[in-house]
Parts: structure tokens; sequence; C-alpha cells
């Protein structure tokens, strides 16, 4: 799904950086699970493109323990602002 959806440069990298923030944490150790809610922004900077914004949106995450460890469940991504993609997307949001 990465390769058809995001653009790479000769590092192999879309030359981006996504920043995650303000993060909450609920734990049930009762039931081997918990949730996550954070702010993620995405920054991109090429050598013709100056570094900008292109999203920033909500992550919802939930959590469960299996044989002992915690795996990534289940994300909800919601994007709350679109900047200019054309360079990180192969086909751009509508």
């Amino acid at each position: 799904m990465f390769e058809k959806t995001v653009i790479t440069y000769g590092d192999g990298t879309p030359k981006t950086k996504h920043v995650t923030t303000n993060m909450l944490i609920e734990f049930d150790e009762g039931s081997g699970s918990a949730t996550a809610r954070s702010y993620f922004t995405v920054l991109q900077a090429l050598p013709d493109l100056p570094l900008q914004t292109i999203a920033a949106g909500r992550y919802a995450d939930r959590f469960d323990v299996v044989d002992g460890r915690w795996r990534c469940a289940d994300r909800q991504v919601t994007i709350d602002l679109l900047g200019d993609v054309s360079r990180h997307l192969r086909h751009t949001p509508r």
C-alpha cells in the first residue's frame, strides 16, 4: 500500500517528518488493553520545496496485550487540515 500511494525519492524516503504530540494513553490492565489519542503534523521539505506542513490531524489507537507484548490492534486517522500533498501522495485526495 505504501509504495502505491506515497511518492519516495532517491534515498527511498518520502522526505517527510511525522510529529506526534499531546498523546494521552489510558490503560485497562484488567482486560490487557489500552487506548491512545494524539495529534499528528506531517512536514515535508525537498531541495526545490521549502519546509511546509502538508497535513495535520488526530490518531485514535487501540492496543492489546498478545503473548505478553503490547500490539497495535486498531488505528483511526482523522485528517483535520490538508495542504499541498502533490509531492507526497501519488493520487491527491479530493
